[in-house]
């Protein structure tokens, strides 16, 4: 504080002084950069501070004539601050009306919030309670005066509609919105959601713009609110598509009209989408971000009923609010992110996801950045899987999901929740199998039918469904088949299962074909003899070492020692291989087969 109380000497300190005058201060240089704030702190001499930007505070500062508000509810208590950008200019200010206002136990900050103060850290909490219930209070008494929002202009669609309107729009919504960065999209529809966006009022006071400054940096100035027929599910793709491209061009000429020299501008597409009868759609890089930018919003949805209880509504004018949203000060906080991975913004399908490859496959993904739908037979280990890989990587980036591949009712409810969820598909890992040992004369009719149905039919209706989403979605994706060596080299006793995985190899090879114009790949993986946590080798394990003549036991052994290479192939590999496929190292690579088998030569791609 000795380094620092000198500034309020300064008449005037620029953004880039006022950073370079805190970095000196720093005890530690390596320390993170100070807030924006820290002189507004810094300038309240009493030594405990809490700043706070509770909805209540932020409704009685976005209305018609906060300050006469402000002083109806909280008397001298409070000193009110009239809006200045966050910075010198409002330290400075600040730490005159203290001095000023020496009773008042704290300042209420035009559409930024409360600042409460004592000389002990309870008395400053508990002054923050204080005030804070002083709002809602007061706010609770103008609500029985006024309808929220003017009243409902619609109604909500039953949640069955809802969800049906996701699903038949949302892959056109993330191809569009996707046009400046391929974004996850999540669906929210809240009963405060569905509340604003069916609302008389919801439509305009949506543009007046945000609760507090601080949230441009998630939700953008205004949202995009759809403008829909009557019944919403009457609505066309084309138009919703058009409406959001709008929203795009009048960010660019917002940006255009208040741009200066050095500036570069954001991505001009929505945050939040809001849909009368429906709810709203967030974006983000990751499900985390689109979360964030949902509850931020929900808090904006909190601010303005409240506001419109009191008074009316009003936020930053547009010149004030691009002033922030395109501050230096703040964007610096996005520069503060780590570096997006490799899967950053893509949704991955993994199909028998509880087996040794599967589980691989989710660790690595979830590890690479993307949003993993892991699903499997067994719904309690497909969420055990989840969880277990959520907590190593400290964010939800699975969901476990029971799926059957030849049940398509499975199929669809699966990729309505992943539209529900992510948004979208980019990668489908076709991983889902089993295996009969016999030979022909032995195999029953229905272990070849089943071997058939989960090996090929299974693969076919996942990847059908995900493709119809790809098309529309416009943004390519890739498939990855886990295959096996025996398309190549199929195995005595092993008919069923070789034939069906040949079939799959055949579908892969078409998907390739037909989707490479939408920008659509499909490629293999083949590997041999992967026993680590597979449940299929333990079903079939002393089978298949009699038919090499070898003891259970040595069965992984043997597997070992007859490839060239004389390498044991585990699940970690096999989710390499897949890793590779899937991602844009393999960009020029379609209808191919990768072998992880340490190498054999019967097993060669020919």
């Amino acid at each position: 504080m000795d380094d620092v109380l000198p500034a309020l000497q300064r008449k005037t300190m620029s953004d880039e002084e006022m950073v370079d005058y805190l970095q000196r201060c720093l005890m530690d240089s390596k320390a993170p950069r100070p807030s924006i704030e820290a002189l507004l702190h810094a300038f309240v001499t009493y030594q405990a501070i809490d700043h706070t930007h509770a909805d209540a505070i932020l409704s009685l500062t976005n209305t018609s004539k906060p300050q006469s508000v402000c002083k109806k509810v909280f008397g001298d208590d409070l000193i009110f601050i009239p809006y200045v950008k966050p910075g010198f200019d409002l330290a400075k200010k600040m730490a005159f009306e203290v001095k000023r206002h020496p009773k008042a136990k704290g300042a209420v900050l035009e559409k930024h919030g409360l600042i409460a103060w004592g000389n002990d850290s309870k008395t400053s909490y508990l002054r923050t309670i204080q005030m804070v219930t002083r709002a809602e209070k007061f706010i609770n008494k103008c609500a029985g005066r006024r309808k929220a929002f003017g009243g409902p202009r619609t109604k909500p669609l039953p949640p069955r509609e809802r969800r049906e309107f996701i699903n038949r729009f949302i892959p056109e919504i993330r191809k569009t919105v996707s046009a400046g960065k391929r974004a996850i999209l999540h669906f929210t529809d809240s009963p405060a959601v569905l509340e604003f966006v069916c609302s008389k009022l919801g439509p305009a006071v949506s543009q007046q713009g945000p609760a507090t400054p601080d949230h441009m940096l998630r939700t953008k100035r205004i949202p995009c609110f759809l403008r829909l027929p009557p019944n919403p599910l009457g609505a066309a793709a084309e138009e919703i598509q058009r409406q959001i491209q709008a929203y795009a061009n009048m960010h660019k000429r917002y940006y255009d009209h208040y741009k200066k020299p050095g500036m570069f501008m954001l991505d001009p597409y929505p945050a939040v989408i809001l849909i009368p009868g429906v709810g709203m759609i967030t974006s983000g890089k990751d499900l985390a971000s689109a979360l964030i930018v949902a509850e931020i919003y929900e808090h904006s949805i909190s601010v303005m009923r409240a506001a419109t209880y009191v008074d009316r509504y009003v936020s930053l004018p547009p010149e004030k609010a691009f002033e922030i949203e395109y501050w230096p000060l703040e964007l610096y906080k996005l520069s503060l992110a780590p570096a997006e991975k490799e899967y950053s913004r893509r949704i991955a399908l993994v199909t028998g996801a509880c087996g040794g490859i599967g589980q691989a496959i989710v660790e690595n993904l979830a590890a690479a950045g993307a949003q993993v739908m892991a699903t499997d037979l067994d719904l309690e280990k497909a969420e055990a899987l989840a969880q277990r890989v959520n907590q190593k990587c400290r964010s939800n980036r699975v969901f476990g999901f029971r799926l059957d591949v030849v049940n398509e009712s499975s199929i669809r409810k699966t990729f309505e929740n992943m539209l529900l969820q992510f948004g979208g598909i980019d990668l489908v890992v076709s991983n889902a199998g089993v295996a009969t040992v016999a030979s022909i004369d032995r195999l029953a009719r229905a272990e070849w039918e089943r071997n058939l149905a989960v090996n090929a039919t299974g693969h076919f209706l996942v990847s059908q469904e995900a493709l119809k989403i790809m098309k529309r979605q416009g943004l390519g994706g890739e498939f990855v088949f886990i295959v096996t060596k025996n398309v190549l080299a199929p195995g005595a006793e092993f008919g069923a299962y070789s034939a069906s995985k040949a079939a799959c190899a055949q579908l892969a090879r078409i998907i390739a074909i037909e989707s490479a114009p939408f920008g659509i790949r499909a490629n293999m993986v083949n590997p041999d003899g992967v026993f680590e946590g597979s449940g299929l080798w333990e079903q079939i394990k002393e089978k298949r070492a009699r038919t090499y003549g070898v003891n259970g036991k040595q069965l992984e052994e043997y597997y070992r020692k007859r490839n060239l290479l004389q390498k044991r192939v585990d699940p970690k590999d096999v989710a390499e291989a897949v890793l590779f496929l899937g991602s844009e190292r393999s960009a020029k690579t379609t209808g191919a087969i990768l072998p992880v088998d340490g190498g054999l030569r019967e097993a060669f791609p020919r």
